[in-house]
């Protein structure tokens, strides 16, 4: 849902509602409860979480062993905008505009901004979790969004420019809604566009309404 709004500065707010509310359905919840967790001894299914956790730490040292034999490198990356080598060239104007995005604990978040017209990414930014981001002086025009979402971010070099993926968790998708800063010329003025943009993973729900299709790692790179 977008939801439009004006300020004293005639900027138009365009803001994203992005949570899927996925809920369990109406019932007797102490008797779900009841029966699904009366038998379970919670010693023992400490110790399984706990084993799961070491498996799972394994796993992933082990597969980030064999990545870095193929080249790929860990990066700890704070936010702002990602190293140039990562095949975008940044365009930024005067106009007092932004894309606020806001992103929750369950996963960090890499956002491509998109021009619709020539499929050129002219904003590249690394959003941990748990933070907000704003892109300001944003150019006219229109655009849409690549995001990449997870944890534990690994780089490459490939035919001299940077590609990235997660290890952990990831999901790549490419927005379907189309974020237009034109400004808006009125009898009376103007006004400008900006959006806020709210981004979450938990566990492998999305929580997210904004329109998206998922894509694979290599589209997310292109």
């Amino acid at each position: 849902m977008i939801k439009r709004i004006s300020t004293i500065f005639l900027m138009i707010a365009l803001f994203f509602s992005c949570k899927k509310n996925n809920t369990i359905s109406n019932g007797d919840l102490d008797n779900t409860f009841s029966s699904s967790v009366a038998d379970v001894d919670p010693i023992v299914s400490f110790r399984e979480q706990e084993e799961n956790k070491s498996e799972n730490q394994q796993s992933l040292e082990s597969e980030l062993e064999e990545l870095k034999s193929q080249g790929w490198n860990e990066e700890a990356l704070s936010n702002g905008v990602m190293p140039s080598c990562y095949n975008f060239k940044s365009k930024r104007s005067k106009i007092d505009n932004s894309l606020e995005i806001t992103v929750g604990s369950g996963t960090d978040v890499v956002v491509k901004l998109m021009s619709l017209k020539n499929d050129k990414c002219i904003r590249y930014v690394y959003i941990n979790s748990g933070t907000t981001y704003s892109i300001n002086n944003i150019p006219e025009g229109k655009y849409y969004l690549k995001i990449a979402y997870g944890k534990n971010w690994i780089s490459k070099v490939e035919d001299g420019r940077c590609v990235g993926k997660f290890l952990t968790n990831p999901l790549y998708e490419k927005g379907d809604d189309i974020l237009d800063y034109n400004i808006q010329y009125t009898a009376t003025g103007y006004s400008v566009p900006s959006y806020n943009l709210q981004l979450d993973v938990i566990s492998t729900n999305m929580y997210n309404s904004f329109n998206s299709s998922n894509i694979s790692e290599e589209s997310f790179n292109q």
